[in-house]
């Protein structure tokens, strides 16, 4: 594909709009690109043509080669498609650096599963990459500027289709972990796929473990479009990405991991749903479920990002759009320059 259909190739420099216009333009592109175009083969092509121009090393792991590697609930949500699930594993920088891990959701399109989207629900779902698509971006300012850290981007790839094959509701799936996951509902997809893919990003300890996902709804109607919800296990670094995501028009909102929530995610035949019980708290208990998974890194950030603009405004047109790559990079220069 040519260069002005590239994934987000974005030079983010304090005080540079034209860094801000190039991350907003690459991002709203990726996003907004039909799934008929980027789907799990295409944008694992993209995703080794990004780590190619960016002198990284990259690994797939690609259909049943999930399971004999242990990564079954990657595999689970995307083995209906008729192209394969998959988890690139990228890297770049020194060794002896600090070690950051970024994750980011892939799902090239998400039709609820079995648990099937009304037509209307499914309009705006060729953006439920916009995780995988951000972290990307945020990966290419950091290796820009050449911060000094030792960067790992994990990004499972799947298509949430349905056919015979489809997982279910009420299946008992493995994890990565060892932890067994009730299915609540198969529209959940996204928590799934991050949780194998943050399980590998914490077994080697790093410094933090950032996620990007567009993975609630709940977010939507506790922010709205514009204000992600941040969740970490480190306050004073959300405290620091809302401070530079002001500074940045960057916004982004600190949620509570309220543990009395914990409970709502209890099954009777597993040890853990990944869904709620009830209809409350979706983007709290969201991420109550992928904190799980997180046992050895120092810090953990989960953004709930929408990914999408409904409406233009200035530096954000109508569609895909880019959230949370400034607040973090400016967060990340100051400490790793």
């Amino acid at each position: 594909m040519t260069s002005e259909r590239a994934l987000p190739l974005i030079c983010v420099e304090e005080g540079s709009l034209e860094a801000a216009a190039l991350t907003a333009s690459h991002a709203h592109w990726a996003v907004a690109n039909g799934s008929n175009d980027l789907g799990p083969d295409a944008f694992e092509r993209e995703i080794r043509s990004f780590a190619g121009r960016h002198g990284m090393s990259v690994t797939a792991i690609i259909g049943d080669d999930l399971l004999s590697q242990n990564f079954p609930m990657i595999h689970a949500v995307g083995r209906a498609s008729a192209q394969a699930p998959r988890l690139l594993d990228l890297s770049w920088g020194n060794t002896n650096d600090p070690k950051i891990t970024l994750v980011g959701k892939g799902v090239t399109f998400d039709t609820g599963g079995l648990d099937i989207k009304p037509s209307s629900g499914m309009l705006l779902m060729k953006k439920d990459m916009g995780g995988a698509a951000n972290v990307l971006g945020l990966a290419h300012a950091i290796m820009d500027a050449k911060l000094r850290v030792r960067l790992r981007v994990l990004v499972p790839v799947v298509e949430n289709s349905i056919s015979g094959s489809s997982f279910r509701p009420g299946d008992i799936l493995p994890s990565r972990n060892g932890m067994t996951v009730e299915i609540g509902n198969t529209d959940a997809e996204g928590r799934l796929i991050l949780a194998d893919a943050i399980t590998l990003a914490d077994e080697e300890s790093p410094e933090l473990i950032l996620d990007m996902a567009t993975l609630t709804g709940a977010a939507r109607v506790a922010l709205g479009p514009d204000l992600p919800p941040l969740y970490s296990t480190d306050d004073a670094l959300a405290r620091a990405l809302m401070e530079q995501g002001l500074a940045s028009d960057d916004p982004l909102w600190q949620m509570p991991l309220w543990a009395p929530y914990d409970a709502m995610l209890s099954s009777k035949i597993a040890d853990v749903n990944h869904v709620s019980s009830g209809g409350f708290a979706g983007s709290i208990t969201a991420a109550m479920f992928l904190k799980r998974f997180v046992v050895n890194a120092k810090a953990w950030v989960h953004l709930d990002i929408f990914a999408w603009a409904p409406e233009p405004r200035p530096g954000r047109s109508f569609g895909g759009t880019d959230q949370g790559i400034r607040s973090v990079y400016g967060v990340l220069k100051q400490r790793y320059s």
